[in-house]
């Protein structure tokens, strides 16, 4: 099934309801003690010109299950229902989730965190690059009306104007899966590395860090406090009048809209914000995943969508899993969507 994220927004006014789980144990410990106490490997800076930088983090190769379990897709489903969703459309949102093994052959390095506004100021100001928002119509915004947030386009909303306040060290949003991209190719240049937007597997084992379970932090959502910046009473405060369907972590981050990156818990890699913040494009078109086990998979070889992986601040704590999934058309953008960057596979 084909799922984007403006089918998404049309459907809940965002989308599905929360999902909430208590049925397994992770086999490793995915979360970190506290906001800058990452245990990962070896590190690598890119200069981005004009003092700002960019950090990656090597991740190891290794082996997991990608997708997730049949008894974390009828939860999901469950709380789907509960929220008002109905279940042929709560079962159609997760179906993809197919649970398989991979193995990632090779160590890659990854960004620890989102690219931030600084850092995709430095590449608009080297290399005079123009976004398709700023380009073209604008952007999907919204503003909050009647206790609700109220999606639309928006002309001149860009990375610039994204609807809310940001500061450079936010992850940048309004981005396209084309800007990305763009992004990468100029770093490569200028760096003489060969930088890239992850592919889907290598985004959901960077995520994972050794965890089997629906979130970083364990089955529980509500566990997560410290952990991530989602859908959570700071925002319910602001949309009390929220559409119907639309779920709410139990716990206040501090947060209404996007966050300074690295500022909840790093997990067992050393990376930041994987799960909330803002949604990050990958390299893969959307499709089905590979029958049975599959070593560096770069999914699908045809189709128009582009994989988008960990939530954002916006959306229920069931887009806020590990294994969840969507596409979405390389030319959207909204305030929700950004991208973290990685070095090809083996790069040293």
């Amino acid at each position: 099934m084909m799922k984007s994220i403006g089918m998404a927004m049309m459907v809940l006014g965002v989308l599905f309801a929360a999902v909430g789980f208590d049925s397994k144990e992770s086999t490793a410990q995915g979360q970190q003690a506290g906001a800058g106490g990452g245990a990962g490997g070896k590190e690598l800076v890119l200069d981005l010109g004009d003092k700002v930088t960019l950090k990656l983090v090597q991740i190891p190769a290794g082996k997991f299950l990608m997708g997730s379990p049949d008894e974390e897709k009828k939860a999901a489903v469950k709380e789907a229902v509960a929220a008002g969703i109905s279940e042929a459309q709560a079962s159609k949102a997760f179906e993809d989730e197919t649970e398989h093994e991979v193995t990632i052959s090779k160590p890659f390095y990854m960004g620890i965190t989102h690219v931030t506004v600084d850092q995709f100021a430095a590449f608009v100001k080297d290399s005079g690059y123009k976004t398709e928002a700023e380009k073209d119509w604008g952007a999907i915004g919204f503003e909050i009306k009647d206790g609700k947030l109220d999606f639309k386009r928006v002309d001149g909303c860009s990375w610039r104007n994204p609807s809310f306040d940001q500061k450079g060290d936010h992850p940048v949003v309004q981005v396209s899966w084309n800007d990305a991209k763009a992004f990468c190719d100029w770093l490569s240049k200028k760096s003489g590395k060969t930088v890239v937007l992850p592919t889907e597997a290598q985004w959901e084992y960077a995520c994972r860090a050794g965890t089997k379970t629906a979130y970083p932090w364990g089955d529980n959502r509500d566990d997560g406090k410290g952990c991530a910046n989602c859908s959570d009473q700071s925002l319910k405060k602001k949309i009390p009048n929220h559409q119907k369907g639309w779920a709410f972590f139990s716990w206040d981050d501090g947060f209404v809209f996007t966050s300074p990156v690295a500022s909840f818990k790093a997990n067992a890699f050393g990376l930041y914000d994987m799960n909330g913040n803002a949604w990050q494009w990958c390299q893969d078109r959307y499709g089905d995943y590979e029958k049975g086990a599959a070593t560096d998979p770069t999914g699908a070889n045809t189709g128009a969508l582009r994989v988008l992986r960990g939530g954002s601040w916006h959306l229920n704590p069931g887009f806020c899993r590990s294994a969840y999934r969507i596409g979405d058309d390389p030319v959207n953008r909204i305030g929700g969507i950004g991208f973290r960057v990685a070095l090809a596979a083996g790069v040293d």
